[in-house]
């Protein structure tokens, strides 16, 4: 068959229009979320791709193999194998999807001009990878169903696979789509790995099995055994993977950081926003020095972006756009704990959380209004009034507070409104 007759057969010409559009309405209402780090824009591009081109490459398998159902392909003289006859009819699907995952790419890639870094190749070839089983998913369906009923099933059903998960409190099951959107990932955290391999086991089922539905002999319990079994296993095998996995995909990020000493103190931020490392370190280190002297806590000998552990590293992170009362107050509330004690329902320490703050982020140097805006003015009357207690003063009301929040058995002190 000439090329240009192969290519105006498949569905794909009617597909990637459908495709580009949807592709440029998920993109539009997500681009405004894109992290400061190629791995955001990547999952973007890829979950994009997958909500975008899935749905509407099953449905165009779907047409597809009811277009060779109704050939007769499996009953004529075997001339092709049943792989290639579907690997001819597959690749111009393929080709439109590629299209438009590279023509995404390219668009996302102009709001990361100034973010150092490559997209993830894993993260694309994962989500080409639930593309290209979907649509043999819908080959197979193509086979025994007509068009009129296989290919909106298709499209149903397959964006209710990505889709609907993401609002199931089982929050497993949404890691197993390829669908990411929103789950990953911010500058300081990586993709989870787990889920990746988990997708990719599934979307390997998915494939395999629908390639037996369309091979098979009529009536081979066998194949019927492998198009059932093949995902059932898939997903026991892919479950460990992400069953202890919480709403998002990421994981922290422990490499990365570009570091340098200042001052007698070393700042480290992640390597996307190395040109803001100046800047961070001419606010965090005389905020550190200012801090370790009012609450009595050793000063650290490394202020970063990264992990750290509260004694011989303090955090803070300096994202784009944020300026120097961000930073302050970020590298504050750093000193806080994280997570409270497990206590019961009479629990008051957590009242010292936000006079702590304004009183630590006012100690570090941030602005009054600055203060005011996060923690309110409750909080920042209690932190002036701590702020003009003398020094030792100070630093008991800190310790105190902050025992508050660690512990069940003590309450919190001088943090409520006169």
């Amino acid at each position: 068959m000439p090329l240009r007759r192969w290519l105006r057969s498949s569905a794909a010409v009617t597909a990637l229009p459908l495709m580009a559009v949807y592709m440029f309405l998920v993109l539009g209402d997500s681009a405004n979320s894109l992290e400061d780090n190629w791995l955001s824009a990547t999952v973007l591009v890829a979950s994009a791709g997958v909500m975008a081109m899935g749905p509407v490459c099953a449905g165009a398998g779907a047409w597809e193999g009811a277009r060779l159902s109704r050939g007769r392909v499996e009953g004529a003289t075997p001339v092709r194998s049943p792989a290639e006859i579907l690997a001819w009819s597959l690749l111009p699907i393929l080709g439109a999807a590629v299209s438009g995952l590279l023509g995404a790419l390219s668009l996302v890639a102009v709001a990361m001009t100034d973010v150092p870094g490559l997209p993830a190749p894993s993260v694309l070839a994962v989500a080409l990878l639930v593309i290209v089983a979907w649509t043999l998913a819908g080959f197979a369906v193509g086979r025994f169903l007509p068009p009129l009923l296989g290919v909106p099933l298709l499209l149903a059903g397959t964006w209710l696979w990505l889709a609907y998960p993401a609002a199931l409190e089982t929050f497993w099951v949404r890691h197993l789509t390829g669908n990411n959107l929103g789950f990953c990932c911010e500058t300081g955290t990586t993709f989870h790995r787990g889920a990746l391999i988990a997708q990719t086991i599934l979307a390997v089922a998915v494939a395999g099995a629908a390639f037996l539905a369309w091979a098979r002999r009529r009536g081979t319990r066998r194949a019927w055994a492998g198009i059932v079994g093949i995902p059932l296993a898939a997903v026991v095998a892919a479950f460990p993977l992400v069953r202890d996995m919480g709403p998002e995909a990421q994981v922290p990020r422990a490499g990365g950081l570009v570091c340098s000493r200042w001052d007698g103190g070393e700042v480290c931020v992640w390597r996307e926003r190395g040109k803001r490392l100046g800047f961070a370190a001419g606010i965090v280190l005389p905020a550190v020095r200012r801090l370790s002297a009012a609450t009595g806590l050793p000063a650290p000998g490394r202020v970063t972006e990264g992990p750290a552990d509260g004694r011989t590293s303090w955090r803070f992170a300096v994202p784009p756009g944020a300026g120097g009362d961000d930073v302050l107050f970020g590298l504050a509330t750093g000193l806080l704990p994280a997570d409270p004690p497990s206590c019961g329902p009479d629990w008051s320490g957590a009242d010292a959380y936000a006079p702590l703050s304004a009183w630590l982020a006012l100690t570090a140097g941030a602005g009054r209004d600055s203060v005011e805006r996060r923690t309110g003015p409750a909080s920042l009357g209690a932190a002036g009034r701590a702020l003009a207690l003398p020094p030792a003063g100070q630093a008991r009301w800190f310790r105190h507070n902050l025992a508050a929040l660690r512990r069940c058995d003590i309450p919190p002190r001088e943090v409520t409104p006169l």
